[in-house]
């Protein structure tokens, strides 16, 4: 689960975190405010293009764990409460956070303006209940323009 041993590679690109909410819950999210969770499976997409790349991933991780508690972005109020379950990376260097996050959104149910402040889309928190449904939708939209992708599954329920 939050297991430090997951080998997660170098490099940079789009990633897309998948948690489970085992119960409903309303949480306050920075300046979006309370935002109701129902429970389910979740997928967060973020970029990792910046400095440290895919080591985000890990700091992820470690606010999931409660190693960190810094509250940076809508995600880290969120990760608290779930269960990480795997992630898809995406080793890129193209803007593709949001083609690949509409994607997601056009198969799921998008939680509105989480993870999207910077912009112009409904939003990155995308709530599927069955995660092998979840996993499919995640690494079709992740098999774009013939870039490599990988799925990692952070236990055997995924």
């Amino acid at each position: 689960m939050n297991n430090p041993d997951i080998t997660i590679p170098k490099g940079s690109g789009i990633y897309s975190l998948l948690l489970e909410l085992k119960k409903e819950i309303c949480i306050t999210v920075g300046a979006l405010g309370d935002i109701k969770f129902p429970a389910g499976y979740y997928s967060y997409t973020g970029s990792a293009r910046g400095g440290g790349g895919f080591s985000r991933i890990r700091r992820h991780l470690d606010v999931a764990a409660g190693r960190n508690p810094t509250r940076r972005w809508h995600i880290d109020y969120l990760l608290p409460h779930t269960i990480p379950r795997g992630v898809v990376l995406t080793h890129t260097d193209q803007d593709l956070e949001c083609q690949i996050s509409e994607t997601i959104g056009s198969h799921t149910e998008t939680i509105h303006r989480f993870g999207s402040s910077d912009c112009s889309c409904i939003g990155h928190l995308h709530l599927k209940r069955d995660i092998e449904k979840l996993v499919r939708i995640v690494t079709n939209a992740h098999d774009i323009k013939g870039l490599f992708k990988n799925f990692i599954p952070f236990n055997n329920h995924v």
